[in-house]
C-alpha cells in the first residue's frame, strides 16, 4: 500500500508538473520565440499560443501589433516615395541639415549644383559645402529671425537662397531647411528689359528734339524766310518719318515675340517670290548704281511659310545691304538647299563688321560701329532683330559672315517642312 501511494502521488505530481508546464511554462517560451521572430523583421507562420488565456492573449496582441506596424510601415513607404517624387521633380536645389549643421536631406539638383557625389544622411555641411553665404544664411536662420533671404554668385549663375528653421510640435528648433533658386535668366531678361528701355528713349530723344527745337523756332520767327522754311520742314519731314519707322518697328517686334504672331501660312514659290523682290528694289539700287546678283538655281522646292513675313526679312536685309554698300558695289541673292532645309543669303561688298560686334548685330538696336551709324537717321536699329524672330517663329535660324571692308552676309536657314511646334502658334 505505502508503495501504490508512493506512486500515485509521484504520478500526481508528474501529471501537474505536465500541466503546468503546458499551460503556463511552455506557452511562454512559444511567446518570446514570436517576440524573437517579429524583432528580427519575420512574420511568425502562426500567433496561436497553446496554454492559458493570457498566453494566448499575447500571441493574439503581438499579430494585431505586427499588423499595425505593417500598416504603418506601408504609409511612411508612401509618404518617402510622395516626397521623394516631390524633391526629384524639384527644379530648386533643397537642403535640410539639424541643428549640429548635419545633413539631413539634399535632393540631386543641390548636388548637381555643387558638383557633390552621393551624400550619407548625417555628413557635416562643413564637409561637402563650404561657402560662407551658405554658412551666414544657416545661421541668420538659427537666430530665429524668420524666414531669411539673400544671393550668391555660383560658377557664372546668381542663385537666390531662402532659409528658414524647423521646429518640433514643441516649438524647440530642430534645424534649417534652405532652398536654392536660379535666377540667372531672370537677371538677364531683366537687364534686357532696361536696355530695351534705354534703347528706345535714346532713339526717340534726338528726333523728338529734332522737332521741338524746330517747332519752337518757327513759333519764335513766324517770318522765316521761303527758303529757310522749306528747309526746316524737310528736316521735320525725315525726322518725323524716323519716329513713324521706330513705331512700326517695335509694334512689328512686339507682335513677333508675342504668343500670338498670327503667322498666315501658305506655299511660296521661291521663283516667283524672288522675281517679285527684284521689281520692288530695282529703283532703290538704280539710285546707288548697284549691281544686284540672283543666283537661284532651278528646282527649288516650295516652301510652307508666312509670304509677307518672309518677304519683311528680306527686305530688311536688302536694306541693310544698300544702306552699307559702296556706290557702284554689288549685291548677291543666293539661294541653295541643304537636305531638308533653304538657306536664303543676301550678300553685300561694303563696309563689313568687325569680329567683336558680329555676334551681337541680331540684338536690338545694336549697332557695329560709328559706319554704320552715321546713316542711322535711315534706320531704327531693329531690322536684324526682326529678322531673326522671323526665322524663328518658321523654325529656322540666322547666320552671319562679315569681314571688315570686304562685306557681309546675312543667311536665313529655313526649314522645307514648317515644324509642327511653329504650326501650332
Amino acid at each position: 500500500m505505502t508503495w501504490l501511494l508512493l506512486l500515485a502521488i509521484v504520478a500526481s505530481t508528474i501529471a501537474l508538473a505536465l500541466i503546468t508546464w503546458r499551460k503556463w511554462i511552455a506557452p511562454w517560451w512559444q511567446v518570446e520565440e514570436l517576440v524573437t521572430q517579429v524583432w528580427r523583421g519575420e512574420r511568425p507562420r502562426t500567433f496561436l499560443v497553446n496554454g492559458s488565456a493570457p498566453a494566448r492573449r499575447i500571441g493574439l496582441r503581438l499579430e494585431k501589433i505586427l499588423n499595425d506596424l505593417r500598416q504603418l510601415d506601408k504609409q511612411i513607404a508612401k509618404r518617402e516615395s510622395g516626397m521623394q517624387t516631390i524633391f526629384s521633380a524639384m527644379q530648386d536645389a533643397l537642403l535640410v541639415v539639424d541643428s549640429n549643421r548635419h545633413v539631413v536631406l539634399i535632393n540631386e539638383p543641390f548636388r548637381k549644383l555643387f558638383a557633390l557625389p552621393e551624400i550619407s544622411v548625417g555628413t557635416p555641411l562643413l564637409e561637402i559645402v563650404r561657402h560662407a553665404t551658405l554658412d551666414r544664411v544657416i545661421a541668420d536662420a538659427f537666430g530665429g529671425g524668420g524666414a531669411v533671404r539673400t544671393e550668391l554668385l555660383l560658377d557664372g549663375s546668381q542663385i537666390e537662397l531662402h532659409a528658414v528653421a524647423t521646429r518640433n510640435e514643441a516649438g524647440e528648433m530642430t534645424g534649417a531647411l534652405v532652398l536654392f533658386h536660379d535666377i540667372t535668366e531672370l537677371r538677364k531678361m531683366d537687364q534686357v528689359r532696361r536696355d530695351f528701355v534705354a534703347n528706345v528713349s535714346h532713339e526717340l530723344r534726338t528726333p523728338l528734339s529734332i522737332l521741338r527745337g524746330y517747332i519752337e523756332t518757327l513759333l519764335d520767327n513766324p517770318e522765316t524766310s521761303r527758303e529757310e522754311l522749306s528747309r526746316i520742314l524737310g528736316v521735320m519731314e525725315r525726322h518725323s518719318k524716323r519716329l513713324d519707322l521706330l513705331a512700326e518697328d517695335l509694334l512689328t517686334l512686339a507682335q513677333l515675340e508675342s504668343g500670338n504672331p498670327n503667322l498666315q501660312l501658305g506655299n511660296v514659290d521661291l521663283s516667283s517670290f524672288f522675281e517679285e523682290v527684284i521689281r520692288d528694289w530695282e529703283k532703290k539700287l538704280a539710285n546707288k548704281q548697284l549691281n544686284l546678283i540672283v543666283d537661284l538655281p532651278p528646282g527649288l522646292p516650295t516652301i510652307r511659310a508666312d509670304r509677307a513675313r518672309l518677304q519683311e526679312a528680306l527686305y530688311n536685309l536688302l536694306d541693310n545691304a544698300v544702306k552699307y554698300s559702296r556706290e557702284h558695289g554689288e549685291i548677291r541673292l543666293i539661294t541653295r538647299q541643304r537636305d531638308d532645309e533653304i538657306a536664303l543669303s543676301v550678300s553685300d561688298d561694303g563696309v563689313g563688321i568687325s569680329k567683336e560686334d558680329l555676334p551681337r548685330i541680331f540684338e536690338r538696336f545694336y549697332r557695329a560701329d560709328k559706319a554704320r551709324t552715321r546713316d542711322s537717321i535711315h534706320g531704327t536699329g531693329l531690322g536684324l532683330a526682326i529678322v531673326k524672330h522671323i526665322t524663328q517663329l518658321h523654325g529656322g535660324r540666322v547666320e552671319a559672315e562679315s569681314e571688315l571692308g570686304k562685306g557681309t552676309t546675312i543667311r536665313v536657314i529655313l526649314p522645307v517642312a514648317l515644324p509642327i511646334e511653329s504650326l501650332k502658334r
